[in-house]
């Protein structure tokens, strides 16, 4: 793999953080707020999922360069699975202390981990579809439109409906690498592409079109803005988020559902900057604490591969 592009880490960093920020507008808010209608929550939902997912195709790309099929599929499970199992044996211990979650036992674990973490379970089918892309229809286009035909006709079963959802933004991101996507679009192109692909994304979101639609034009609009900016600026705080935005994505995930949304919701009473400080407040502060616990766990070499993968 070649030196890794700086855009990447920069681009996950801002994702995880609107991410974050999402969470925030649904959980922190009154119970009765109509977050849907919240027009920031509106274009961070149309393409925050789809964006790490490309991103996630594209770094995808070296791996099937880089790995034979079998050490390619421990990778995944050591780099996706390890950390997905040990956080959702977490989530698993906080729903039994927080809510007196029943029955107690290694095989109710093992299944509350499997519909745990929905998104880590779809980069891993969708990484498998990979391989299968590369060794049976040896990276053939037809390859792509067969596995995304077929995954389309699997049922719903478990937690596979995340991977039926992504498994296209996957093959983006993908592709955008195979065929060198980013490197072609040079100069003031990109400053055009962007404010393009930003007029398409409000106006994709205004028509209410199909997640395919506006998850890949949003996307293209940050990919391409950091894609850009990183050759000039270094974003330090974002690429250090980047790196380890699973490990964030993961934690706040368990601090929203278990404290959060029961002991955090700002009353309606307050007035509407007032809530808007609030949340913005504590979507930086959740985002620093989560970083903070990420960095604590990369201490140590057992503790990080099992919470961060590595």
């Amino acid at each position: 793999m070649k030196e890794r592009e700086a855009w990447v880490d920069v681009t996950r960093g801002f994702a995880i953080y609107l991410v974050v920020l999402g969470h925030c507008i649904q959980y922190a808010t009154p119970l009765d707020y109509e977050f849907h209608e919240n027009i920031v929550f509106q274009l961070i939902y149309g393409f925050h999922m789809p964006l790490f997912m490309i991103v996630s195709g594209y770094l995808f790309w070296y791996s099937i360069n880089r790995y034979n099929l079998i050490h390619g599929v421990l990778a995944k499970m050591k780099g996706i699975m390890v950390p997905c199992l040990s956080w959702g044996v977490v989530t698993y211990l906080c729903d039994i202390l927080m809510t007196g979650y029943r029955p107690i036992n290694v095989k109710t674990c093992l299944i509350y981990t499997a519909y745990s973490n929905w998104f880590l379970w779809a980069v891993f089918y969708c990484s498998l579809y990979g391989f299968v892309t590369k060794y049976l229809f040896r990276n053939n286009i037809f390859g792509y439109i067969i596995v995304i035909a077929v995954n389309w006709m699997i049922p719903d079963i478990g937690n596979y409906a995340g991977a039926k959802r992504m498994l296209p933004f996957f093959i983006i991101g993908m592709l955008a690498n195979r065929y060198h996507i980013l490197d072609k679009i040079k100069g003031t192109k990109v400053l055009a592409l962007v404010l393009g692909t930003g007029v398409l994304y409000l106006i994709s979101l205004k028509f209410n079109c199909i997640e395919l639609i506006t998850g890949t034009i949003g996307s293209a609009v940050i990919i391409l803005t950091f894609y850009s900016l990183c050759s000039r600026f270094q974003f330090k705080i974002l690429s250090m988020l980047g790196k380890v935005s699973i490990s964030i994505y993961l934690f706040t995930g368990i601090v929203f559902y278990f404290w959060i949304k029961e002991y955090f919701r700002i009353a309606d009473t307050y007035r509407y900057r007032i809530k808007l400080m609030y949340i913005f407040l504590l979507s930086f502060g959740l985002t620093a604490l989560a970083f903070g616990i990420s960095w604590l766990l990369q201490k140590n070499k057992i503790v990080s591969r099992l919470f961060l993968g590595k």
